[in-house]
């Protein structure tokens, strides 16, 4: 994979952001309601294994590179989606790569790479080696994340769609500046404000940011207490 530059065209974004402190929270996975869904996964020796809401557990995919996140798309669907986050190694320096499993029934996809368009920047292990941690929108049909270069923090978010098991995830993809928050922070949760504005969590382990973001024309994302 050829070096990408940092993301071009990132909108700009006024954010207004107060830190509070506070502990570490792990990342929780959505629940699904319908029985024959999985509501769980977890990594196992770079093994994905969804757990279903009676306890059964199976491996539904195996990579060659290290498994450090994963998280299963919310909803009632019966074609369960899990994004998953690999470490790879270059000769120079390694990055993170977001790639995705599709299980309907007793068949599964392989474990597919996302476009590299929609990758994870490369300059970000340049800036912080962190892991970046998506995560879905409640309603499963988007998925964001953070990442970092020489610019500063960007929230990047991509619409999704696998109603066929082999479809890629879209190009419904945007990007916003986050200049307050920095580098290192990840992404927590997904939820909707009272007014149903999309709010997102994110920590560095010391401080949090609640993410405010506007999915209309003016494409803007700011963060407050």
């Amino acid at each position: 994979m050829g070096r990408r530059r940092w993301l071009a065209g990132v909108l700009l974004a006024g954010a207004t952001l107060v830190a509070t402190g506070c502990a570490q929270v792990a990342v929780s996975t959505a629940t699904a309601q319908r029985a024959e869904v999985a509501t769980e996964v977890r990594i196992d020796d770079d093994r994905l294994v969804l757990r279903s809401p009676d306890g059964e557990e199976r491996v539904v995919a195996e990579s060659p590179e290290p498994l450090v996140h994963a998280a299963v798309r919310p909803g009632t669907r019966a074609r369960q989606t899990v994004l998953a986050v690999t470490r790879a190694q270059d000769a120079e320096r390694p990055r993170y790569e977001l790639r995705y499993v599709v299980v309907d029934g007793d068949e599964t996809t392989d474990l597919y790479w996302f476009p590299w368009r929609l990758q994870v920047t490369e300059e970000l292990t340049e800036v912080v080696d962190v892991v970046p941690t998506p995560v879905w929108a409640p309603d499963g049909d988007t998925v964001a994340w953070l990442e970092w270069g020489p610019d500063g923090t960007v929230l990047r978010t991509v619409g999704w769609h696998d109603e066929e098991v082999t479809s890629n995830p879209s190009d419904d993809a945007a990007a916003y500046a986050l200049a307050e928050v920095p580098a290192g922070a990840q992404l927590e949760a997904w939820e909707l404000d009272a007014d149903r504005t999309p709010v997102l969590t994110a920590s560095d382990g010391t401080s949090r940011w609640r993410i405010r973001l506007d999915l209309g024309a003016t494409a803007r994302a700011e963060a407050t207490v």
